[in-house]
């Protein structure tokens, strides 16, 4: 069955509910970020040497949040019971340290992302919601870089009010200071800025847009915070994780269960580690899906409409992902939104 792929701008009036992202929206702005998860990435770079997969053989998963979560965990419990118990600290030590030369090595600059972000924000903008599968801080910094364009703080919003989550998605979709209908983005598999406190307390770590990354390391190195991000695993592995998260829980019983009559996927494999997704979806019974092609490949195109047909989803149309206005594609003065 060959699948007509439409240009962006041809079906983008019928789409303005939500928008979900996967990992090639990331590979769009950085080739680097072109890993199945942060765990390949760090055997490529080969920073997994014994001792790190000892520990990740040890906890039978690649999945770095779920292996220092239960470690950083564990030197809690320690520190607060006055047991030194090497082994944990060094485990600790050797993942955590994996963990930070591969978000440094794979992570993009501010300075380089930025040429990005205009078309970016617009682009969400258009959306009710944004759902980011991805760890990184594209879209974290398009939204704040968007705010700062619109001129208010407002239309976007992330669900976190000095750094702490209000778990209310309907406050957050409120107008406020003169914006309507402002675009919530949340993270269903968490993200880089995100983090548990010693004191296990969710919170999202803030600092000036160039310098977020550097903080997010600083946090992890020193050991005051502990990241919530699941980049790697099997479905049941990841949604695991994300019950064991209030903010992600949230997530996945709010937004994310909540995509409205229409549905954007933007750069999403739709692969079978993450069914727990295309579950949620299906029980939101969206009218009408559109899913991003790359390079007009027919193969997925069929892939994606067997997965999504068998949501009981009807209109399902396909368009390419280098058209104008879709994502960090700019609009052409040839072109009409």
């Amino acid at each position: 069955m060959t699948h007509k792929i439409f240009n962006w701008l041809d079906i983008a009036e019928d789409f303005s509910q939500t928008l979900l992202l996967g990992n090639g929206a990331s590979v769009a702005v950085h080739g680097e970020f072109g890993y199945s998860g942060l765990f390949e990435a760090a055997q490529v770079h080969r920073f997994i040497d014994a001792s790190v997969q000892e520990v990740f053989t040890k906890f039978e998963t690649n999945d770095f949040e779920l292996v220092l979560r239960r470690l950083w965990q564990a030197k809690q419990v320690n520190t607060a019971l006055g047991i030194a118990v090497k082994e944990v600290d060094e485990a600790y030590a050797v993942v955590r340290g994996a963990l930070i030369k591969t978000v440094q090595k794979v992570h993009v600059s501010y300075e380089d992302a930025r040429e990005h972000f205009e078309h970016i924000y617009k682009f969400m903008r258009r959306f009710r919601t944004v759902i980011s599968l991805n760890y990184d801080l594209i879209v974290y910094w398009a939204a704040q870089f968007g705010n700062d364009e619109l001129g208010s703080r407002y239309h976007f919003k992330d669900g976190f009010n000095k750094c702490v989550f209000a778990d209310d998605w309907a406050m957050y979709r409120e107008a406020y200071s003169g914006i309507e209908n402002p675009t919530i983005f949340c993270y269903p598999h968490g993200n880089i800025t995100l983090g548990m406190t010693t004191s296990l307390d969710e919170r999202k770590l803030v600092a000036g847009s160039q310098d977020l990354l550097n903080s997010i390391i600083d946090a992890w190195d020193t050991g005051t915070r502990s990241p919530i991000f699941v980049s790697d695993g099997t479905s049941k592995q990841k949604l695991d994780a994300i019950l064991k998260s209030d903010y992600l829980r949230s997530v996945y019983g709010g937004p994310l269960s909540e995509v409205g009559e229409s549905l954007v996927i933007y750069g999403w494999g739709i692969a079978k580690q993450e069914e727990h997704i295309l579950d949620r979806i299906g029980a939101a019974t969206p009218e009408r899906i559109a899913v991003s092609v790359y390079d007009g490949m027919q193969a997925y195109c069929e892939h994606a409409y067997r997965a999504l047909s068998d949501l009981g989803v009807k209109d399902i149309r396909f368009f390419h992902s280098d058209s104008d206005g879709a994502w960090n594609n700019p609009v052409s003065s040839t072109s009409f939104v």
